[in-house]
Order: structure tokens, then sequence, then C-alpha cells
């Protein structure tokens, strides 16, 4: 079985946690992940984050994949995507509105910054679960306007929003979730039950989730090898193909 892990990060942690790239890789290699996406929370300027994540790209070019984070609120924004999509060639863009500080149905920006991310045929993550401002049905709002860009809402919705992400998605065929820090396996069956494997993501979140963890909790669900795979990397290979 191969292991993709569509969504980690690299850089001090909330903690102040070091890490580096070579960590990263070795870490997650030990547990038979060959392929990682990555962005950077740490810091408060997108431009050092995103240009960290790119010299970690052009460290492991065949292991790591870069993400742009993208604040908003930053007037320079759409620079920053072209940069990143254009000339880094990242895979995906990272939205935290909990990080940013921003409530996304009061984020004016976003569409435009959602209508240039899909010329360029990337998906977008964003961070779901954190209340207030992190819920999924908001972000399930721009996934209906934007109905050709791909979106993975994060941790099923963690704690707060498992169920309720897993509804508010269900319907909206470009959204998939991703698994890390979901730990009700209730919520993690539910998802592959109503979504299908196809719309189901592993990911480990590094530095922040026991990577063991992360991967034994699939044996508790009773899964087939043919889901296995889409949750383990084929929706990974999928979503970091553009369109």
């Amino acid at each position: 079985m191969k292991y993709y892990d569509i969504h980690s990060h690299l850089g001090k942690t909330s903690s102040g946690e070091e890490n580096t790239p070579t960590e990263l890789v070795e870490d997650l290699k030990k547990h038979g992940i060959t392929k990682v996406g990555i962005s950077c929370l740490s810091g408060i300027s997108t431009r050092y984050q995103n240009d960290f994540i790119y010299k970690a790209m052009c460290e492991y070019p065949d292991i790591i994949e870069g993400y742009a984070f993208i604040n908003p609120k930053d007037p320079k924004a759409l620079e920053e995507i072209d940069l990143c999509l254009g000339t880094y060639h990242m895979k995906a863009v990272k939205f935290h509105s909990w990080k940013h500080g921003y409530y996304p149905d009061n984020s004016p920006a976003l569409d435009g910054l959602l209508d240039k991310i899909e010329t360029y045929g990337v998906h977008v993550q964003t961070h779901v679960g954190t209340a207030p401002i992190s819920n999924p049905y908001v972000w399930a709002e721009y996934a209906k306007k934007h109905p050709n860009l791909r979106f993975v809402f994060t941790h099923i919705g963690y704690y707060e929003f498992g169920m309720s992400t897993i509804m508010a998605v269900k319907d909206l065929d470009n959204v998939w979730v991703e698994t890390s820090g979901q730990m009700d396996t209730r919520v993690l069956k539910t998802a592959i039950d109503v979504l299908g494997s196809k719309r189901v993501c592993f990911g480990t979140d590094w530095p922040y989730k026991p990577v063991n963890i992360e991967i034994s909790k699939f044996e508790e669900l009773g899964l087939s090898e043919e889901q296995l795979e889409d949750i383990f990397y084929k929706n990974a290979e999928y979503l970091w193909t553009k369109k």
C-alpha cells in the first residue's frame, strides 16, 4: 500500500518547536509515507512562509508538494497566488481563517482569489472545524459558487463539526474531506459511507499529530483494499494533478 499525506506543515509550531524538511521526510518515511503536501503556518508573513515551502520543494522535489498559504486580507494576495502557482508551481492553496483571523463570509476578496486559483487548475484546502470562524457551512457556500474548483475540507470538521461537515458537503461533488485529527470513528466511517472513499483523503497534519495513530485508526473501520487505496493515495494523486 502506498501512503501519500495530502495535509501537513513545515516550520516552527505554535509551541515553539523547530523542524526541518529532512525531519519531515524522514519521520514520514518511517511510516511508509513517500509523498506529502505541505504549507507553512509559522510567523505572520505569507511571503516568508511560501518561500520557506518553496525551498523545501526544491530540496525534496520527488517527495514534497508545496501549497501556497494565502491571507485574503493581504492586498498583495493575487500577486502571491501568481508567484506561488505560476512561478513556483505549487500544487494547492491553503486558507486558514482561524490562523489569519477573518470570517470567510465577511471576506469579499475571497471570490476573486478563488477565481484566480481556478485558472491554475489546482485545488484549495481550507481549515475546517475551529469555531466560530472556521465552520464548514460558509466554506460550503464558496464551493457552491465555484463548482469547477476542487476543495478539501481538512480534519472532517474536527470535533466541533464532524457530522455537520459531512452533511454540508454531501451533495457537493467538488468537495473532498481530509482525515487528520478526526479521531471519532463514527465520523470517519460516516464520511466514507456518505461521500464514498473517492472523496476522503488521508493526511497527518505533521508535526501536530502522531503519524502512527493517523494511519492505524483506519484499521478500526473494516474497509476494503480498494477503499484504502482511494483514501491513502489515489485521491491525493488526483488532487495534485492540475485540471
